[in-house]
Order: structure tokens, then C-alpha cells, then sequence
């Protein structure tokens, strides 16, 4: 697993010790990325990384040159880890927390896109999508086959892209 483009170009990033985790792979990166970078300017926006892991999706866009990532994950140990290790600890802020609750919290930060890659087994989807249009926010939403794509959100979907056993699904509910 490593950053494909921009100021980090082929650095290689940390993987956890267990299979608990499921980073993205560099080709579905590769591909996600390619598509997000044809249709947003990735310049100097504000992120989340929700279920972020190794932190793999918002240090790709902190590479890119995204302003600022907050990372969200119950445990943050890999994230924080590679966030050091590319020393883009004023570009990164790691909140160790559960998704939902962070989000009711009704957080202060407005994010410009949220990159959100919950575990396949997630059963909260919908309160998930719900809470994430209300924020008026580009969603890129990382799951497997069996998501079930709401149909309220039809009119904000700008894309579904299958790469390998991984599928992306993006809203724009700005």
C-alpha cells in the first residue's frame, strides 16, 4: 500500500497487524482517485477519513493537496503512525472515536468531502448516508456488493465504479 500521486509519490504506508483492516488497494485507489480528480478540485479542501485505518484515502488527498484531513477510526494506532512517518501532522488531526457518535456531535468542521469506508458487515448505512447529506458534503462511500443504494439519493449519485471486490459509490449532496 502506497501514495500514488502528488508530493508523497510511492511512499509506502503502514499496514496493521491484523486482518481486521481491509485498506484500500492501490489499484482501486488509483482508479477512485483518477475519477474523483476529473469531476473536483482536490486543491485545499477540507476532509474527513471516516473508519480510517491506515489513513490510506485522506493521506492520498493530503498528497494531492488537500488542506487538511480529520481521521476518524475507533482504533487510530496505524493512522497516527503514518501520519509521522510522512510528518504531515499540520495537514492531519486523528479523533479517536466512533463514526456516528463523532458526527452527532454536530461538529464544528464543515468538510468538502467525506471519504467513508465503514467494515463490509456495517449495519448502519442509512443513518450513516443520512447524517452525511445533512452536511452538505461530497460522500465517497467504500463498500461491498451487498450495499443496498438508497433510492431518496438517486438524484445526488454521481458515480458507482466496481474495482475488483471493492465498489465506490460517490454522492454529492453540496
Amino acid at each position: 500500500m502506497r501514495i500514488i500521486s502528488g508530493i508523497h509519490k510511492s511512499r509506502v504506508l503502514k499496514s496493521p497487524e491484523t486482518d481486521k483492516v481491509r485498506p484500500t488497494s492501490d489499484r482501486a485507489k488509483e482508479t477512485l482517485f483518477n475519477m474523483l480528480t476529473n469531476r473536483f478540485d482536490l486543491t485545499g479542501i477540507i476532509l474527513f477519513d471516516l473508519f480510517c485505518g491506515t489513513g490510506n484515502l485522506g493521506l492520498e488527498a493530503i498528497s494531492r493537496g488537500a488542506e487538511k484531513c480529520y481521521f476518524v477510526d475507533e482504533d487510530v494506532r496505524t493512522v497516527k503512525k503514518n501520519i509521522e512517518m510522512l510528518k504531515v501532522q499540520d495537514s492531519s488531526e486523528v479523533i479517536k472515536s466512533e463514526v456516528l457518535g463523532f458526527l452527532n456531535l454536530n461538529y464544528a468542521i464543515k468538510p468538502d468531502l467525506v471519504f467513508c469506508d465503514p467494515p463490509y458487515e456495517y449495519k448502519k448505512y442509512p443513518e450513516l448516508t443520512e447524517k452525511i447529506s445533512d452536511m452538505k458534503t461530497i460522500l465517497v462511500l467504500e463498500h461491498s456488493d451487498k450495499f443496498a443504494h438508497e433510492e431518496k439519493y438517486s438524484e445526488q449519485l454521481v458515480f458507482i465504479k466496481k474495482v475488483g471486490t471493492v465498489n465506490f459509490t460517490v454522492y454529492d449532496f453540496s
